[in-house]
């Protein structure tokens, strides 16, 4: 659960700072609601979908 809610913390963080930068360079207005929202939803999908997939098997000590 921790670990969700780092990641969702930190994508928030990130999402701001590239919702700006990508506002700024195309010239449109800076909404912080939507580059929180966005940016925590795509977190979620990284955090309950594709860190699964990615976790590293357990192998038995001796044998490969």
């Amino acid at each position: 659960m921790l670990k969700q809610l780092t990641l969702l913390f930190w994508s928030a963080i990130y999402g701001l700072v590239l919702g700006y930068i990508v506002s700024a360079l195309g010239g449109g207005a800076f909404n912080v609601s939507t580059a929180v929202v966005i940016s925590m939803i795509g977190g979620f999908v990284v955090i309950n979908l594709i860190a699964p997939m990615l976790k590293p098997k357990n192998y038995k000590s001796g044998r490969r």
